[in-house]
């Protein structure tokens, strides 16, 4: 069938990616790996950096930093070996479908894309699945079902050591007893099929911190219908999930109270209207770093400050909150200024009684 469009790129679908996450030529390279992995039918799959560049244009130098933050994110397994030495390919869906929130745009001002979403999710779900099947359920687990008579993956051993000593500094700073932090190595791989290593380390430390007499072996316990699921730590994500949907809610207020404060004072001539903040899943994400650095308080009293030098026009951002959000060099530069301006320009009026 003859071409009738000469273009190789759907622009509006192109669009859909989020640029803050992702260069043009990464979102090339993603979907790139994913049509191949599909093509070898999630197998390991290999080419040369030429054939790459011959079917994207993506040149070695960029192939090669693309390829290492992919190798990074997790979306992507690298071996380099044969004669000639090419690259093998194995593609992490599970890691990428975690992150379509970062990935793609799922919100079109302010309003979530319930249709893209769920064809990203009937996309996305199958090959998850598969992928589990191969490298996760069957491979890890069965090794460790062996009681450990051949020798594991240098993958697994390397999480069990991360672990352990991870596990070792708590012991130490709980003063924990045996029979709190022994666990079965089953357990704790087949969590690792669901969960990120840094991942349970954090929540395993805020089990800890719920009780003295709390055990390992409960935190490990899986969810009797969701059987790959750790109940605490899905438990306690409902709670930051709500927890994060009041913050948000209580920035908006805030933010509406500073503009009526604005209107009411009579020195300046033009009124602000009171409007909605875009809180899209890029957004939250960096207020989650963000809380975790500076805590609710710091990033409120940056958040007040930046709000009044934004209405009254020291500062004319093009975007509001993107840059509020701002990192340059892993720091977040705009709320670091204006919690110092907060800490040594905003006061209140003592009452003595």
């Amino acid at each position: 069938m003859a071409d009738k469009i000469p273009f190789a790129l759907n622009v509006l679908k192109f669009q859909r990616y989020n640029f803050n996450y992702f260069s043009c030529e990464e979102v090339v390279f993603f979907e790139y790996i994913i049509v191949k992995s599909i093509s070898f039918k999630q197998n390991s799959f290999f080419h040369s950096s030429e054939t790459i560049f011959q079917e994207t244009g993506i040149k070695k130098h960029s192939l090669n930093s693309i390829i290492k933050r992919f190798e990074q994110l997790g979306y992507l397994t690298v071996e380099v070996k044969g004669m000639p030495r090419v690259k093998y390919f194995i593609v992490n869906f599970v890691k990428i479908y975690e992150d379509v929130g970062v990935i793609y745009q799922l919100e079109d001002n302010g309003k979530p894309l319930y249709d893209f979403r769920k064809l990203l999710a009937d996309y996305f779900q199958p090959l998850v699945k598969t992928y589990q099947e191969k490298y996760i359920n069957k491979h890890i687990i069965k090794e460790i079902k062996k009681e450990k008579k051949e020798r594991l993956s240098d993958e697994v051993i390397s999480l069990l050591k991360n672990f352990n000593d991870f596990l070792s500094d708590l012991k130490l700073e709980y003063q924990l007893v045996p029979i709190q932090y022994s666990y079965n190595d089953i357990d704790l791989i087949k969590a690792l099929t669901n969960y990120q290593i840094d991942d349970l380390k954090t929540y395993l430390k805020k089990y800890f911190q719920t009780g003295r007499q709390k055990k390992l072996k409960d935190f490990l316990k899986f969810d009797s219908i969701s059987k790959e699921k750790l109940v605490f730590i899905e438990n306690e994500k409902q709670i930051e999930q709500l927890f994060y949907e009041s913050f948000f809610s209580s920035l908006e207020e805030l933010y509406n109270n500073r503009i009526e404060l604005h209107n009411d004072d009579k020195k300046y001539k033009r009124a602000k209207s009171l409007t909605k903040l875009v809180f899209n899943q890029n957004i939250k994400q960096k207020f989650k770093e963000a809380l975790d650095r500076y805590g609710e308080l710091g990033v409120r009293h940056a958040f007040l400050a930046y709000t009044d030098a934004v209405l009254r026009e020291k500062i004319t951002p093009d975007k509001f909150l993107p840059y509020f959000l701002a990192k340059n060099f892993g720091e977040f530069g705009v709320i670091e200024t204006h919690l110092d301006y907060f800490n040594t320009q905003y006061s209140y009026e003592k009452k003595f009684y």
